[in-house]
C-alpha cells in the first residue's frame, strides 16, 4: 500500500486527492492532501531509530524533529504565526520500511509560490519575522531551545559539508551551458573563495554578544505562499530553526527573493518595517542602526548559503529562461557587493537615513 494511503487511513480521511510530494532542502518528505475532512500536510522521513546513522541521515531525522518539536511549540502556546498547525504525530510501516510522520493543518493554504518578492511582500513577511522574534524564547520551554540547538548543530555539519560539493557543481555550471545566466562567470569562484575564506575566519573570532531569536534558517521566496490576492498566508519548511541574529533570516530572504534595487536601496525599509512591529509588541535590546551594521555583515554567509538553492533553481527542467536569468542576476549581484563590502570597495551609504526611504 502507498505510504499515503497508510496515513490517510491513519488519519481516517475520506475522498482523499494527494497533491505532487516534494523533498525539502534537507530531504524531508511533504506532501499535502486535501479530503473532506480538510486540508493535511504530511512530513514524513524514513527513521529505523537506530543510533548509529549516517551524518546525511542524522541530519535529515535533526530537521525532521526541529520541524516537529516547532509546530507543537507554536500550537501549545497558541502562537499566531502563518506555519500551520500541530495535528498528530505517529508511526508507519511501508513493508520493512519504518518512517516517522507528523501532520500538520491549514485553514486555507497557500496557492501562489514566487520566485521573486516585491517591496510590499517582504514588507509583510518582516511583519511576521517580528512577531517571531517577540515571541522569544520566554514563551518556549527550556527543553525546546536544548533541543533545537542539537538538532540545527547536527544540520549544520552536513551543510557545511556538502557546501564543498556544491562548490565544486558551481564550478562547472559557471562553464558549461549555464554560464550564459551569469554576467561574469570567470571571477565567480575567485569571489566565492574570498567569502568562504572570511567565513572560516570568523570561526575562530569571539563575536559581540548579540541577542538571540528564533532563526527559521531558510527563509526564501519559494518557503513563502500567497493568496490569489498576494497576502502572505503561510511560512514553511521550520526545518533550519536555530537560534541567531535578529537581522539573519531577512539577510537570506532579501539576497535570495529580492530585485538588486531593493537590495542597494530599499533594504532600509525592510528592516524599518521589522523593527517597528517588533517595538509595538516587545522592544528588544538593539536599535535601528545595529540591524543595517549586521546586515552587512551576514550577506556573505547568505550568498554563500544561496549557492545550493540558485544551482537548484537554474538546473530547473522547466524552460524559464527569463527567471532563471534573473535569479543568477540577483545573486551575483549580491555576491558583487558583499565581496565589496568586505574587500573595502563598497560605497557606503551612511549618509542615508532611514527615513529616505
Amino acid at each position: 500500500m502507498h505510504i499515503t494511503e497508510l496515513v490517510a487511513r491513519q488519519l481516517g480521511l475520506t475522498e482523499v486527492r494527494e497533491l505532487e510530494p516534494y523533498a525539502t532542502i534537507n530531504g524531508v518528505t511533504v506532501v499535502d492532501l486535501e479530503s473532506q475532512e480538510g486540508h493535511f500536510r504530511v512530513h514524513l522521513v524514513r527513521d529505523s531509530q537506530s543510533v548509529n546513522v549516517s551524518l546525511e541521515e542524522g541530519s535529515k531525522l535533526s530537521a525532521y524533529y526541529n520541524s516537529l518539536f516547532w509546530h507543537e511549540a507554536t500550537t501549545t502556546e497558541k502562537i499566531a504565526l502563518p506555519s500551520g498547525r500541530f495535528k498528530t504525530t505517529f508511526r508507519v510501516s511501508d513493508g520493512p520500511v519504518k518512517h516517522s510522520v507528523f501532520i500538520t493543518t491549514l485553514d486555507r493554504p497557500g496557492t501562489v509560490r514566487k520566485r521573486k518578492l516585491t517591496l510590499d511582500e517582504l514588507e509583510q513577511i518582516a511583519r511576521e519575522i517580528a512577531k517571531m522574534h517577540a515571541v522569544g524564547l520566554k514563551v518556549l520551554r527550556k527543553e525546546f531551545e536544548t533541543s533545537v540547538r542539537e538538532n540545527y548543530e547536527n544540520i549544520r555539519k552536513y551543510r557545511d559539508k556538502v557546501q564543498k560539493e556544491v562548490i565544486e557543481v558551481l564550478e562547472l555550471a559557471v562553464t558549461n551551458e549555464l554560464s550564459t545566466f551569469f554576467k561574469n562567470p570567470a571571477a565567480i569562484l575567485q569571489k566565492v573563495g574570498i567569502l568562504t575564506h572570511h567565513l572560516d575566519g570568523r570561526k575562530e573570532e569571539k563575536h559581540e554578544e548579540v541577542e538571540e531569536v528564533i532563526a527559521h534558517g531558510r527563509l526564501t521566496a519559494d518557503t513563502c505562499r500567497f493568496d490569489e490576492h498576494g497576502n502572505l498566508v503561510e511560512i514553511t519548511e521550520w526545518e533550519n530553526i536555530h537560534l541567531g541574529n535578529p537581522v539573519e533570516d531577512l539577510t537570506n530572504l532579501i539576497i535570495s527573493s529580492a530585485d538588486s534595487d531593493i537590495r542597494s536601496k530599499k533594504f532600509r525599509k525592510i528592516f524599518q518595517t521589522y523593527f517597528y512591529a517588533l517595538v509595538d509588541i516587545h522592544p528588544p535590546n538593539y536599535q535601528l542602526p545595529d540591524l543595517k551594521q549586521w546586515f552587512r555583515e551576514q550577506m556573505a554567509r547568505a550568498v554563500v548559503d544561496g549557492i545550493e538553492f540558485l544551482l537548484l533553481e537554474l538546473s530547473d527542467g522547466a524552460d524559464h529562461v527569463q527567471e532563471k536569468r534573473d535569479a543568477a542576476h540577483r545573486w551575483e549581484s549580491a555576491l558583487d557587493e558583499a565581496v565589496d563590502h568586505l574587500t573595502g570597495n563598497y560605497v557606503s551609504d551612511d549618509e542615508q537615513d532611514y527615513r529616505t526611504d
